[in-house]
């Protein structure tokens, strides 16, 4: 159970009952008129009346809340809030909860609150209501505290319970669409790279099937156990491919002083990225590496799933721009993992000379890798030409 703290107030509406009421005593007592006495003493029994209920009421309240497993950045989101009355006799009426929501690594920023109410909870009760909003920016949010108030029945005291219920969430990147003219520029890549179509093969790739015994087989393919069931030799096959996947390179940069317009590119190339990874995962069917050079560094080399999809995507919405020029060291790690024939693509909020032999002197010394670095294309973020390829919803 979180921790609890009560406070009550008098509202402006009780303020000006209140005068009201100290001015007929006043009048009362000066004049010595009876009716008034009688009319304050009314007016007193009400307001007495009024706070014995509005603290009783909220005095055994419970609220809990729980969050969506994830939301991407400009969704819709729904928090859920359950109010329990653990009284045996007394409902509660007009009970709003407030919720505080920050962005964790914001400084200095104003946290928003958002309101749901409840309008009735009977005695021993529990009941449900929600509150909705769209969260514009990635990253860890915290909520909390949570904030149970009541005015009811008359409206002269405020009485607030705060519980310090603290909860964070992993806002998503905010995913976007990718043009036709993205699938011209990927079909492009794949026929200058070669198909990544898998077909059927006998000297490399995974497991594909089962077929009968050929002349020229070598008996290394063979499966002794289906041979055996079958009473006739029966060799393995293997799936051979041109492309063994793709791997996404994301250079988050920015000055040490950023503008809008740096912070934009960057958001701009996480939300690509994100959108592309989605799309791929959701597809399935090959494999994935995506590689992050920012703050902090981060590497990943998976079959696209639902699993690497979540993972990356946790990552992308924590990862930050930095300033240090961390793309050399990311791409030498990304080709010590991937395969031969890999396609890459490079994600940047700049311009990548990827003939920069200074800068690039990591890959440039070695043939191979010198032909590998060729070989890559890049996006550049802060370029408008990339609406060409990719739309933000």
């Amino acid at each position: 159970m979180s921790h609890r703290r009560f406070r009550i107030s008098l509202t402006f509406e009780g303020a000006c009952f209140a005068g009201i009421a100290v001015f007929i005593l006043a009048g009362a007592l000066t004049r010595q008129i009876n009716l008034l006495m009688v009319l304050f003493g009314l007016l007193a029994g009400a307001f007495f009346m009024h706070w014995r209920m509005v603290t009783k009421m909220l005095r055994n309240m419970e609220v809990a809340r729980r969050l969506p497993k994830s939301v991407s950045a400009g969704d819709l989101l729904v928090v859920e809030l359950t109010g329990v009355n653990a009284r045996r006799r007394l409902g509660a009426w007009s009970v709003v909860a407030t919720d505080t929501v920050c962005r964790e690594d914001e400084r200095g920023a104003r946290p928003v609150r958002a309101r749901a109410l409840f309008s009735y909870v009977p005695a021993g009760a529990t009941r449900n209501t929600n509150y909705r909003g769209r969260l514009a920016q990635r990253g860890r949010y915290r909520f909390g505290p949570l904030q149970l108030s009541s005015r009811f029945p008359f409206g002269f005291l405020q009485y607030r319970m705060r519980f310090d219920a603290y909860e964070t969430m992993l806002v998503f990147p905010r995913l976007g669409r990718l043009t036709a003219g993205w699938r011209r520029w990927q079909d492009g890549l794949e026929t200058r790279l070669g198909s990544s179509s898998p077909r059927q093969g006998f000297l490399e790739g995974d497991f594909y099937g089962l077929r009968d015994w050929r002349s020229g087989d070598s008996r290394r393919w063979l499966h002794w156990r289906t041979s055996a069931r079958r009473q006739t030799p029966v060799v393995r096959q293997f799936e051979q491919q041109r492309d063994r996947g793709l791997a996404v390179v994301l250079e988050l940069w920015q000055p040490d002083r950023p503008g809008p317009a740096e912070s934009d590119a960057v958001e701009m190339a996480v939300s690509f990225v994100a959108t592309l990874v989605d799309e791929l995962c959701r597809a399935g069917g090959r494999g994935l590496c995506v590689a992050i050079a920012g703050r902090p560094g981060w590497l990943v080399d998976a079959p696209a799933s639902a699993a690497l999809l979540e993972e990356v995507m946790c990552q992308l919405a924590s990862s930050e721009a930095t300033s240090d020029d961390t793309l050399p060291q990311t791409l030498s790690n990304v080709f010590d993992r991937i395969r031969r024939g890999t396609q890459t693509l490079i994600v940047s909020t700049r311009t990548v000379d990827l003939d920069d032999e200074r800068r690039f002197a990591l890959l440039c010394h070695d043939g191979q890798r010198r032909k590998w670095l060729s070989r890559l294309k890049t996006v550049n973020s802060s370029d408008s030409s990339l609406s060409e390829l990719f739309q933000v919803s």
